[in-house]
Order: C-alpha cells, then sequence, then structure tokens
C-alpha cells in the first residue's frame, strides 16, 4: 500500500476513534438524562425493597437525576434479572444484586438462564443482613461449642428450621454445619415466622433466622443466640461473639446487597452510581434505618460486588452442589 493511502488510513482511523471516544465522553457526561430504572426481585414492602428505595433516593439526588424502583418478583428473581439483561447496557437500567440472585441461584436453578459473572458487572456493595444461629433455651445449647459436641455426639439427632428448601436461612446453616463438621436435620417450613415459632415452641432445636427477626426473641429470652453471621458484634447483642471470632470463616457478610448493571455498562457510568452511593451511606436517616431493620452498611469499589460473588461462589460452591438443590 503506498504510503499516502497509510497516512490516509491512518488519520481516518485516528479520526473514528476521537469521534468515538468524544459521544462516549457526551453520553457519560450528560448521564443521566432520563429517569434510571433499579428493577427489585422482591414486592413491595419487603427489606429489599425499603432498602433499595433508600438507595434510588439519595443516590438520584447525589447524580442530579430520578431513580425510579421497579418491582419484578417471582421466579426466584430470575425474572429480575433477565428484564434488566433484555435493556441497552446504558446505564438506565439497573438490578438490585442480592446474594441470591448473584450467587445462590447458581445451585438452586439448573440451568440458570443468566450467568452472574458474565452478564453483570457491579456497580456498588450496600448491605449485609446478619443471620443469627440460635437454640430453644431448653436444649441447654448456648455456645457454639456446645452446639458442636451435642450434634458430633448424635449426628442428625438435632433439628434445624429454615424458612424454606434454598432459602438463606436454609443454606446458612447447611453451610456452617459443613464447616464444623456436623450434621443436623432440616425441618423446612412456609416462611421464617413459622421457623422461628417451632423453634421457640420445641418442635426444632436450632435455626438462624435473620438479625432483625430473632432479636426480639432472643432479648425476651425465648431464643439463645450462639453465634451472629456478621463482620462484628452487633450493638444489640454486644456478648454474642461472631462466628470468625469463633474460628468459623467465611460467613461475615452472607446475606448482602448491592447495586449491579449489565456488563458493558460504560465505566464512567458505573463510577458515577458507585460515587452517589457515598450519599446513601453517609445519610444520617439511612444509617438510622438500617440499624433499626438490623442491617450493617457495606462500602467499597464498584469491582467489590463481582469480587465478592465470585468468592462466594468459590467458597460455597461445593457444599451446596451436594445439597442438590436444583432436583428438588
Amino acid at each position: 500500500m503506498p504510503a499516502t493511502f497509510k497516512n490516509l488510513s491512518k488519520l481516518l482511523a485516528g479520526a473514528a476513534l476521537a469521534a468515538a471516544a468524544t459521544t462516549a465522553a457526551w453520553a457519560q457526561g450528560s448521564y443521566p438524562g432520563r429517569p434510571i430504572r433499579l428493577v427489585v426481585s422482591q414486592a413491595p414492602g419487603g427489606s429489599s425493597d425499603t432498602i433499595a428505595r433508600l438507595w434510588a433516593e439519595h443516590a438520584g439526588k447525589a447524580i442530579g437525576g430520578t431513580i425510579v424502583v421497579e418491582n419484578k418478583p417471582g421466579g426466584g428473581g430470575i425474572i429480575a434479572a433477565q428484564s434488566v439483561l433484555n435493556q441497552p447496557a446504558d446505564g438506565y437500567t439497573l438490578l438490585y444484586g442480592s446474594v441470591s440472585l448473584m450467587v445462590l441461584n447458581q445451585f438452586t436453578y439448573k440451568p440458570l438462564p443468566y450467568s452472574p459473572e458474565k452478564d453483570f458487572t457491579g456497580v456498588a456493595m450496600l448491605t449485609t443482613v446478619p443471620f443469627v444461629l440460635s437454640t430453644n433455651p431448653a436444649t441447654g445449647i448456648k455456645t457454639l461449642k456446645e452446639l458442636t459436641e451435642r450434634a458430633k455426639a448424635a449426628p442428625g439427632k438435632l433439628n434445624f428450621a429454615s424458612a424454606g428448601l434454598g432459602n438463606s436461612t436454609h443454606l446458612a446453616v447447611e453451610l456452617l454445619s459443613k464447616a464444623l463438621g456436623i450434621s443436623m436435620t432440616h425441618i423446612p417450613y412456609k416462611g421464617e415466622a413459622d421457623g422461628i415459632m417451632a423453634t421457640i415452641g420445641g418442635q426444632v432445636e436450632v435455626m438462624a433466622p435473620v438479625y432483625g427477626t430473632a432479636l426480639p426473641h432472643i432479648k425476651n429470652g425465648k431464643l439463645n443466640a450462639l453465634a451472629v453471621l456478621a463482620p462484628q458484634r452487633t450493638p444489640e447483642l454486644p456478648d454474642v461473639p461472631t462466628a470468625s471470632e469463633l474460628g468459623v470463616k467465611g460467613f461475615d457478610n452472607m446475606g448482602w446487597s448491592g447495586i449491579v448493571a449489565r456488563a458493558g455498562t460504560p465505566a464512567a457510568i458505573i463510577e458515577k452510581l458507585n460515587k452517589a452511593t457515598e450519599a446513601f451511606h453517609k445519610s444520617p436517616e439511612v444509617q438510622a434505618k438500617l440499624q433499626s431493620m438490623g442491617v450493617l452498611p457495606v462500602s467499597g469499589p464498584a469491582s467489590l460486588v463481582m469480587e465478592t460473588t465470585v468468592r462466594d461462589a468459590k467458597a460455597w460452591g461445593p457444599a451446596l452442589d451436594a445439597l442438590n438443590l436444583s432436583a428438588k
């Protein structure tokens, strides 16, 4: 090719790249130019919906735009996830990504019609919901050591309740049992409240409810708290150690939530939304609300969402696969 044509080709290619960069910069600089949709896989009124709406309000103000929450419950979150993936990767449709959608669904629904790691990219971590490993006081089990000793002495004899097969309250105990080298019998209930009542009533001996639900029953002595599955001890239960303190690692942030976007969303938009999340975490109103819900804030770079997804899937995968949940 003659030098003249080579030079012309280089000039044209350079011009095209410059034009594309200018267009991208303009689009990102003007973001958001219209309302942003945040899709939530839970019905209105629940804790996930409440946290999502708090984030939408505060992050929306921080970026000078409007973030509208759209509830799409059902299908274990698959409906919500697919609705986001059906939209362009332009930052105008986001997903409230819980540990269930990003990690647990891989082992509960096979084949899963989306890949958490390939189809999504992290925007921001939001919260973690602690679980509290609890027992009926009549068992006399007051510590994790005592539970371990009792379960090892009679494998399968102790029963534990959950809010349903594959629910996080089920998997938390299964994974903890695996880490402790013990075996207990799973008794699923129709919901968390039913499971707690069965534990209090003595139909089962053990359960790991979410912190906000368990707290009143622990305070009034109807449940013994053995350990919190949280990054640190909680103000309301200062004498209850974390699982990590007791030597059981990997249970600090089991019930985490965050915001994710479709893979391919411009990095500048992701960064803008991540920075806006600082307003959510710093708000006294948000902090008070989360505390009242028994929820802990979790902040960090956008990359933390997918790093946590990959970490948990790798750490929990073998134990979850062994449960063969998708076949039940």
